[in-house]
């Protein structure tokens, strides 16, 4: 907040030509801290951000210039200046998203409230918790402004005025005009929120779902069989809002709990954390049924091989919406594998061998499958009335859990490369990376429980070999 002071003094006359406006002066009004300020200027932005950057110490970016908007960047405060839209304020904040972002302030008035500018009623929107739009043309100007609508109400706790909410449901459809980066930039905020099935079931409401995915629509024809009485999208859904529970209440061992927070705290490749692309994972887990579908002899519908069928095509979606590398790979594998623990369950557990296997090739990404697949069941047999068949398979999971965590334990070798190659003259590289492998399988498996146990288990191999 200390910015704003120290603007006006070193602005000096030019301060009067600025009027802060928007997200700054909403989150004042709910005490909230904000970091990111946007100044109207009445005349040339770009002077005025050259001469901010050179009195602030910052950094002057020329970020959407072609709409007359200059970034400076101070410390970690971002201070945004654009041209006046239009004859005056009134005109500019017409153009506006929102009534809770069209207000504005002198400059020079910051600390004076009572001369905000608010000709939509803002002030009142913001005290009612109320998300309303500007104008006719506020989402013909910018269609992402549906999806920030939805944003808005997750990040603040809003609800969206009804007025608002039809306005969107006739124009959803523009939503395809936008940009792919910028719709999944507001999509992973809203994956942030502990509560976001309550905001994806809001955009599926406001029918933006559809019109970004387009496969949502065929999710929507298909999954009701044996195993599920509604269709793909609506268990999907149902499937995120299990798997938040799951994440949310973390009723796990204390050293499973350890790990599981960890990894899921972990970021990628921006600010996304592993555990909100799990949620998106959750959410297309059976995109692949509407292309596998089966009906046998009986009339029994069935979705063979459904996870590769899916794995395929969120690929193609998170190319298609530009998503970061990292997280499209963690997506894929979600849809690939989540059927993989319930196929274990169904066939009496793991073997040894395979769960060394599951857990050697997915190593902490078990942890993302192994809720998934919680969170799938527990959807599933809650639809189906089947409650008391949840704790049962909950338990299995927090075992494969527990044993995910011995696994890691194997990480740490109890013989290194060096005793091996001076105690056994083992020189060959990939033998030497064998028999390692070796040790700690053998150990996951508690046939190896200490350092002697390792030296007589490359003892046994070695006499195995000269034989």
């Amino acid at each position: 907040m200390a910015t704003i002071p120290k603007l006006i003094r070193k602005l000096g006359k030019e301060a009067y030509n600025l009027y802060i406006v928007g997200g700054y002066i909403r989150d004042r009004i709910l005490n909230r801290e904000a970091k990111d300020y946007d100044f109207v200027v009445q005349e040339d932005a770009e002077k005025i951000a050259k001469l901010a950057a050179e009195k602030l110490g910052g950094t002057f970016v020329p970020f959407m210039a072609e709409k007359g908007t200059y970034r400076v960047a101070v410390g970690d405060e971002i201070l945004d200046f654009t041209n006046l839209r239009g004859e005056d304020i009134y005109i500019d904040l017409a153009h506006r998203d929102f009534t809770m972002n069209a207000m504005a302030i002198k400059l020079t008035d910051y600390f004076e409230f009572e001369y905000i500018i608010d000709p939509f009623g803002g002030m009142m929107d913001i005290k009612n918790r109320k998300i309303k739009h500007v104008g006719v043309m506020t989402f013909k100007e910018d269609p992402l402004r549906a999806l920030r609508a939805v944003r808005f109400a997750a990040t603040y706790k809003f609800d969206i005025d009804e007025g608002t909410k039809a306005k969107i449901r006739e124009e959803a459809a523009l939503i395809k005009q936008v940009a792919p980066e910028r719709i999944m930039n507001e999509i992973f905020i809203i994956l942030k929120e502990k509560n976001s099935h309550k905001y994806l079931r809001m955009m599926e409401d406001l029918k933006l779902m559809e019109n970004i995915f387009e496969e949502v629509a065929k999710m929507k024809e298909v999954g009701k069989c044996y195993y599920h009485l509604t269709n793909a999208w609506i268990h999907s859904l149902k499937t995120v809002e299990e798997y938040e529970n799951i994440i949310n209440s973390m009723r796990f061992p204390k050293d499973v709990y350890d790990i599981v927070s960890e990894y899921l705290d972990r970021k990628l490749s921006s600010d996304n954390k592993v555990k909100d692309i799990i949620k998106l994972g959750a959410l297309f887990h059976d995109i692949g049924k509407p292309e596998s579908i089966y009906i046998d002899t009986e009339n029994r519908v069935h979705f063979y091989n459904h996870e590769t069928k899916g794995a395929e095509i969120v690929k193609k979606i998170a190319s298609r919406m530009k998503m970061p590398k990292k997280e499209s790979s963690l997506l894929k594998k979600l849809v690939l594998y989540h059927m993989k623990p319930l196929m274990y369950y169904v066939n009496g557990g793991p073997t040894n061998k395979s769960l060394f296997r599951f857990f050697s090739e997915l190593k902490d990404d078990s942890i993302a499958i192994l809720l998934l697949s919680q969170a799938d069941f527990t959807a599933t047999r809650l639809n189906l009335g089947k409650e008391e068949e949840i704790p049962k398979f909950t338990d299995y999971i927090t075992k494969l859990l527990k044993r995910y965590v011995e696994f890691k334990e194997t990480e740490k070798p109890l013989l290194s490369p060096l005793d091996i190659i001076i105690n056994f003259d083992v020189k060959d590289g990939k033998k030497l990376g064998q028999i390692l492998y070796e040790i700690r399988k053998n150990r996951f498996y508690g046939e190896i429980q200490d350092k002697e146990d390792a030296v007589e288990f490359v003892k046994e191999r070695m006499k195995i070999e000269k034989i």
